[in-house]
């Protein structure tokens, strides 16, 4: 019996160092690109006013096979490239006027694939004992709005974060014991 009590405190040592045990995390919307420069070289190949319908849904901005893209119809797109009324023709894009004009015949594919790791860093214990928590987030967002009248690309937008790195940090002075307050008032009503 004695001999296990130092055992465990070794093996307690050992992970309270050890980072490897910490739990990580991988959000990505499925999606034909690995990396940002992927999904922009995708996007810099259609070309308003040239590129078809059948290119751009080979280019992989296909709503009915690439997953977890949206289809806007006309009044969406123009919300989305106008969110305020505009009376003066002269500031609207071109092909957002085309949009206007068609109606049913306009719609718009909009996507946001992503890639982000979360990984906790940081010392084992006092993660797991919930008294202090560090997490850091990598990875990539683009954002794709292809407006398309009939068959033919009139307009498009992108946006996007090609390299986001992002830290939090959560202390809990009293670790485990920092929700048991306001839990145990909860049931005492």
């Amino acid at each position: 019996m004695l001999m296990k009590v130092p055992v465990s405190l070794l093996i307690v040592c050992l992970l309270s160092a050890c980072t490897s045990l910490l739990p990580s995390y991988l959000d990505q919307s499925v999606q034909p690109w690995k990396t940002f420069e992927e999904a922009k070289a995708s996007y810099d190949q259609i070309e308003p006013f040239v590129t078809n319908l059948d290119t751009v849904c080979a280019l992989g901005f296909d709503p009915f096979k690439t997953p977890n893209m949206k289809i806007l119809n006309h009044a969406q797109v123009v919300q989305a490239v106008l969110p305020q009324p505009t009376r003066d023709n002269g500031v609207m894009p071109k092909g957002i006027h085309e949009c206007i004009k068609a109606q049913e015949a306009c719609k718009g594919f909009y996507m946001e694939p992503n890639r982000l790791n979360r990984k906790r860093v940081g010392n084992f214990m006092l993660d797991f004992m919930n008294f202090k928590r560090k997490t850091i987030t990598t990875g990539w967002k683009f954002g794709a709005l292809i407006v398309i009248v009939d068959s033919r690309v009139v307009y498009k937008q992108w946006s996007g974060s090609p390299n986001i790195v992002e830290e939090s940090l959560q202390s809990n002075p009293l670790g485990p014991l920092q929700g048991l307050g306001s839990s145990a008032g909860s049931y005492s009503r």
